[in-house]
């Protein structure tokens, strides 16, 4: 049974309007790249929620350009390459898309180019596709379906962070889907 916007709010502890207003799309996106599933939409309202501090909306990651810079700058491994681009490549969206190269990476399901304009990942509809697109090759919805709640949030966040208040979220939606 699909989840409903309603009992995403009630579980997760989120703004019903901005549950109304994002998870449709959300859906959309998951079902586009063939990967909605009961448990995968357990884990995209799960992650929306902890990645978004709980806004249901896409944000800009916490932290201003000095904490940008300190984290971010330089790091080839996030494809940070020039002066600036710890700041300008930091998190932002559903699943916090950072560094250059995936800004670059996500630009194709994007349908604009994140690289030059990094921004429009707070865009609604681009956010719920790079989702989509990040739950799919990085394997997040084949954790989900297994389910891995624990690979979930590894392969989303890379570590732990929020894994209580995750976890919480995922406990409270599974009542609801079976």
């Amino acid at each position: 049974m699909p989840l409903s916007a309603p009992t995403i709010a009630r579980v997760c502890r989120c703004p019903l309007a901005a549950v109304e207003g994002n998870w449709p799309r959300i859906c959309e996106a998951l079902e586009g790249v063939g990967i909605r599933s009961d448990l995968v939409e357990v884990a995209a309202a799960a992650t929306v929620a902890i990645e978004t501090a709980r806004t249901f909306r896409p944000i800009n990651e916490f932290g201003g350009s000095d904490y940008f810079t300190e984290h971010y700058e330089g790091r080839t491994n996030l494809g940070n390459c020039k002066p600036g681009d710890g700041a300008r490549y930091h998190g932002r969206g559903y699943v916090q898309i950072t560094g250059r190269a995936n800004y670059r990476a996500m630009s194709h399901v994007a349908g604009c180019d994140l690289e030059e304009s990094p921004e429009k990942a707070l865009d609604p509809e681009v956010s719920a596709r790079i989702l989509a697109s990040f739950f799919a090759t990085r394997r997040v919805a084949e954790a989900a379906n297994v389910p891995d709640w624990i690979k979930v949030r590894l392969r989303v966040n890379g570590g732990l962070n929020g894994w209580k208040d995750f976890k919480a979220c995922v406990d409270g939606l599974l009542q609801e889907v079976s």
